[in-house]
């Protein structure tokens, strides 16, 4: 199994040693290394891997069908209890001005660029009092944004239709096929799971470049179980 010094946190759970293996990553097809992603974030995660439009995909990318999320972690893991999937829209792509009565008031904007307003003009259109501007900062629009027409700072709203996908839903029983392969085999990572996206059809679909897909895997890294496991 993980053999791991865990950080010293604590989960308060009738399982023995359970572990929490998180990551979160951006959809990216075309991904010039041929990932199908970029970004990846996360302690003990190997690859994560999706569908890819280079002409090459990476060395170790299957190129899943449109939709298909392979993760794989370091390590073998013993069972897995639960994955928890969220999903951030991308941006709409489109860039509007700040100081010309474009925003509309009650909508949710995005800082794309910072540009040269003041923190006084950020928080006069919505950004709350407290919260430093930055590229990536969220907030409802308070009004228009009237002002100079001059700034260069910029925002965006969400893609009209948000990432596209409705559930992320994990593929099989990782239980008994994946999650703990032979070490004789030789693969060069440990646990894999292999998860889907469906829209609201219940079809496969994939989700909306940029968009920004978090994943947690509540494992355990032991073989002894208890009553009700």
């Amino acid at each position: 199994m993980a053999n791991r010094n865990f950080s010293n946190s604590r989960i308060y759970t009738m399982h023995v040693m359970p572990v929490l293996v998180d990551c979160n990553f951006i959809v990216d097809s075309t991904d010039a290394d041929g990932l199908g992603i970029r970004s990846l974030k996360g302690p003990l995660v190997d690859s994560v891997l999706m569908a890819t439009s280079a002409a090459t995909p990476a060395a170790d990318n299957p190129n899943p069908a449109d939709g298909t999320i392979i993760v794989r972690l370091q390590d073998n893991y013993n069972r897995l209890y639960s994955c928890y999937p969220s999903i951030i829209s991308p941006n709409s792509g489109s860039d509007i001005k700040i100081d010309n009565s474009a925003l509309t008031p009650g909508v949710a904007y995005t800082i794309t660029t910072l540009g040269d307003a003041t923190t006084a003009k950020w928080q006069a259109i919505g950004v709350p009092v407290g919260v430093t501007p930055a590229v990536g900062v969220t907030f409802i629009a308070a009004n228009a944004g009237t002002g100079s027409n001059a700034l260069t700072s910029r925002v965006q709203t969400s893609a009209a239709a948000g990432s596209g996908v409705a559930t992320i839903e994990l593929v099989g029983n990782p239980n008994v096929t994946t999650i703990n392969p032979a070490p004789s085999a030789n693969q060069g990572y440990g646990a894999e799971f292999i998860l889907q996206c469906r829209d609201y059809a219940g079809a496969l679909v994939a989700p909306a470049d940029g968009s920004i897909i978090s994943l947690a895997f509540y494992l355990s890294n032991s073989s002894i179980t208890v009553a009700g496991e």
